[in-house]
């Protein structure tokens, strides 16, 4: 049972040591190690476990919005939506940066970077 949805095992890949799991509202094919398979069962350990670690990333990031909120007093107030995004890219040189679907947070790190080294 996945997100209330029933699926079942189709078949083991013994190489990959992957499962082959199927979904039966939508026929959707999922392959899982067995500790993906573990989490996503309601009474496993592994499943309590995964919950507890998402709750403690969940609370990390409110924890570092709040903070970049805290530090943006007196400032140009920081939008924290952008925060949160889960569309931020890591560009591996200008070129990509600029590229970037979130180049304007680039350009902005960027800039605060460069006026950081000029102190």
């Amino acid at each position: 049972k996945n997100g209330g949805s029933h699926g079942g095992v189709i078949k083991y890949d013994v190489l990959k040591g992957l499962y082959k799991l199927e979904f039966a509202v939508d026929g959707e094919v999922h392959f899982m190690t067995f500790e993906d398979v573990l989490s996503v069962l309601p009474k496993s350990w592994f499943g309590k476990q995964a919950r507890a670690h998402q709750a403690r990333v969940i609370h990390s990031l409110a924890r570092a919005a709040h903070a970049a909120c805290y530090l943006g007093i007196g400032n140009k107030p920081i939008q924290v939506a952008p925060l949160l995004s889960e569309k931020f890219t890591e560009p591996g040189d200008y070129k990509m940066c600029c590229k970037a679907p979130d180049y304007s947070e680039w350009l902005t790190a960027m800039i605060k970077e460069i006026k950081e080294l000029e102190k």
